[in-house]
């Protein structure tokens, strides 16, 4: 069966939204160098979970797992959490490089006894704004046409919406 993709873009020198206040109890943070491994099993779990990616995780999890792992290895910044207490509940990976065809690799995944509180809405801009401060002018990410990411999240915060007609998870080189 053909997946069809959306890219979406946002101009991120226009980006003046006001953060959403988190519910009790969470903090948002950059994630440290010692979370790869939480964060990798966050976002199996997300996907793997969510039915509109029934079928279609398995076949960009490796990728996935290896854009995560390269995020960790060579940007200061690889990921945004949210966390309730100890606990990683949400998490963000992207891509810093300006030029990039998708800054955000996973999207904004929650686990899902945490979802339907906007926590995905605040992880997405807060990656855009950390993607702004620095030095990215325009973000982009790629999304399965669909899902709720694509019909709810993503359309925020100003987006432009376009077809994506090429395999977004190619193996990396």
């Amino acid at each position: 069966m053909r997946e069809f993709w959306k890219l979406f873009s946002w101009n991120l020198a226009t980006l003046n939204e006001e953060s959403p206040v988190l519910p009790h109890g969470l903090q948002l943070r950059i994630a440290n160098k010692g979370e790869e491994t939480i964060v990798q099993s966050l976002v199996a779990r997300s996907f793997s979970t969510d039915s509109q990616w029934n079928g279609s995780f398995s076949r960009i999890a490796d990728s996935l797992r290896d854009r995560i792992h390269e995020a960790f290895r060579s940007q200061s910044s690889p990921a945004l959490v949210i966390h309730h207490g100890p606990r990683i509940i949400a998490a963000a990976c992207f891509s810093t490089e300006e030029d990039a065809d998708n800054h955000l690799y996973c999207g904004p995944c929650v686990l899902p006894e945490y979802r339907s509180r906007g926590l995905a809405t605040s992880l997405l801009l807060e990656s855009l704004r950390t993607l702004k401060s620095l030095d990215v002018h325009v973000a982009r990410a790629v999304c399965k046409d669909g899902t709720t990411a694509c019909k709810f999240v993503y359309t925020k915060f100003h987006s432009v919406c376009d077809a994506y007609d090429t395999e977004p998870f190619a193996t990396l080189s």
